[in-house]
């Protein structure tokens, strides 16, 4: 059940359709992390509704907010203060189909975005606190240290492969010994991402800053981002510092 006070609106896309919750986090119940909130409530919303809908992303303007929502309520309230009834999800105004030729329709059958959410049946969040390593497909990757040559997203094709062989077989040697099995998958707050594309960040200037947020991925059991997808929030550390919410980046991509 969606954390709604009595006095705030549920978030809708612009049709005034009711958007989907996928994750909604409780930071006091989770250990903390620099720069990030200790206590509130952070939830992150999808479009269900529409044409192309692609769960409310954005490809050619990820921050905008009109297919998902970021939201962050400082202080949780108690339960009398609370909406409980949410029985008004249920009246969904349709969408107006896009005006298309007869062409059109035939080169976008079976491509009406996805009306069903990434998750098969809502979940409980246990939290772990824990370290990873930067992969090589995260734009923000710059490792350095005595004797060896620095590593950057942008060189690390060209500049030494011996030093980046090293590093991956350290990391997935590191890995093995985690007891989840993850080397950079897997669901979590803050961190590095992992992509099965390209970091969306890296062809956008302004983008690179931007640090992770949250990490949802696809599993065997309960989540699915089309073909064994992955789905990220990103955001600029001022803004994550400032708690505001207003300029996250969504991106999800699949095999």
């Amino acid at each position: 059940m969606p954390y709604l006070p009595l006095d705030a609106e549920y978030p809708r896309n612009p049709y005034h359709q009711p958007l989907t919750l996928l994750a909604q986090i409780n930071f006091a119940e989770m250990p903390p992390l620099p720069d990030f909130p200790t206590s509130g409530i952070l939830q992150w919303f999808i479009n269900l509704h529409g044409f192309f809908n692609c769960w409310g992303l954005d490809s050619k303007n990820p921050l905008n907010q009109d297919g998902f929502r970021v939201l962050y309520y400082p202080e949780v309230l108690s339960d009398d203060a609370l909406v409980r009834d949410f029985s008004f999800l249920e009246n969904v105004p349709p969408v107006p189909p896009p005006k298309r030729s007869l062409w059109r329709r035939i080169k976008d059958w079976g491509m009406e975005g996805e009306s069903h959410p990434p998750f098969v049946h809502p979940c409980a969040i246990r939290f772990q606190s824990g370290s990873q390593f930067p992969s090589f497909q995260d734009c923000t990757l710059h490792l350095r240290g005595e004797g060896v040559p620095d590593i950057t997203y942008d060189n690390y094709e060209h500049d030494d492969g011996a030093a980046c062989d090293a590093y991956t077989e350290f990391v997935f040697a590191e890995s093995a010994t985690d007891k989840h099995g993850y080397y950079n998958g897997g669901h979590r707050i803050g961190g590095y991402p992992e992509f099965t594309q390209e970091d969306p960040r890296a062809s956008v200037p302004a983008f690179r800053e931007y640090v992770q947020l949250m990490q949802l991925d696809s599993d065997d059991k309960h989540t699915m981002w089309g073909d064994a997808g992955v789905g990220h929030l990103f955001i600029h550390p001022d803004d994550l510092r400032r708690r505001d919410f207003s300029r996250v980046m969504y991106s999800w991509d699949c095999c």
